[in-house]
């Protein structure tokens, strides 16, 4: 004998399965969802986000016209939290970074005693690019003071705005007064912090090359130059040439790309003078070691060339 038990059966009260029209809510929700996202995306304006926008789009119009057992709400909503977690973006590598943020956790007089170590050195360096990387050093520790600084006289300004409030006619004359001044030092802070910034923006396009590998790249070429001139086999001697030239080459490169850089952060009326004549030298130099280079690439295919026809006309 078997014994029956009352099932109840509940119906699912979730507003989600409520409909909207011919839709449930829960089927119109990832369109809504994808909708913003996708449109989101587009407004970036960049190739990837309009792509990646636009696909966003075109899936969740596919979840909510699709059949019932073509959407799981929950793996929408994963889907979702790791768009915006894991998902790697594509962003600009900023190496700056790191420094940045070891900065913003020092306190205003911190900021104060590092950019006065920083000028110090500035004084008693004497190589030019060192000193020069030391400059941008410095320019991004200033930047960080003014910036705490300017928030610093910003919450000042809230504050006594707040107090004059309630204030009498005497305390909001003296506010007032407070007020003024903290204005001009703000407007003070802000030319200092869009100097600093000009001149860091001058460092974005430019690559300072330290002079020790310049002296190397020299170090090598006299090497070489010694090797050849000791040389006396003959292909030894063709591949010392080859690797002497392409030396060379690099060498004239890099200080070339380190004049260029000095140009635009020297400010000496002499010194850019003297850097300018030798950079015009040295683009002279390269620009006839490339000329050679391809006069002997030039003449290897003719010689190929002239070989083939030979064999041909022999054949």
């Amino acid at each position: 004998m078997v014994r029956l038990r009352e099932v109840t059966i509940i119906k699912d009260p979730s507003l989600l399965n409520e409909k909207l029209g011919p839709f449930k809510i829960r089927k119109i929700l990832p369109l809504a969802l994808g909708g913003m996202l996708g449109y989101g995306m587009i407004r970036k304006g960049t190739i990837d986000d309009i792509v990646i926008g636009t696909i966003v789009i075109g899936a969740s119009l596919l979840i909510t016209l699709g059949p019932d057992k073509s959407l799981s709400f929950e793996n929408q909503l994963q889907a979702m939290i790791y768009y915006f977690t894991l998902k790697s973006k594509s962003v600009k590598v900023n190496t700056q970074q790191p420094q940045q943020t070891i900065q913003s956790t020092l306190k205003p007089e911190e900021l104060e005693l590092k950019i006065s170590e920083l000028k110090q050195q500035m004084k008693d360096e004497k190589d030019i690019i060192k000193k020069t990387k030391i400059k941008r050093e410095l320019l991004s520790y200033e930047l960080q003071y003014y910036t705490s600084e300017i928030n610093n006289v910003e919450q000042r300004i809230q504050q006594l705005k707040a107090k004059m409030k309630d204030a009498d006619k005497v305390t909001k004359n003296k506010i007032s007064t407070k007020l003024r001044e903290l204005y001009k030092k703000r407007s003070e802070l802000y030319k200092l912090k869009n100097r600093v910034n000009a001149e860091l923006r001058k460092f974005e396009k430019i690559t300072l090359i330290d002079n020790e590998e310049i002296n190397d790249l020299k170090k090598k070429v006299t090497e070489l130059k010694s090797q050849i001139e000791g040389a006396t086999d003959k292909k030894k001697l063709k591949e010392l040439k080859e690797q002497y030239n392409v030396t060379m080459l690099e060498y004239y490169n890099k200080k070339i790309l380190q004049d260029k850089a000095l140009l635009k952060l020297v400010k000496d009326k002499t010194l850019k003078s003297k850097i300018n004549a030798e950079l015009k030298e040295l683009q002279k130099k390269k620009s006839e070691l490339e000329k050679k280079l391809k006069s002997k690439v030039d003449n290897r295919q003719t010689s190929s060339g002239g070989i083939a026809k030979i064999f041909k006309f022999r054949r």
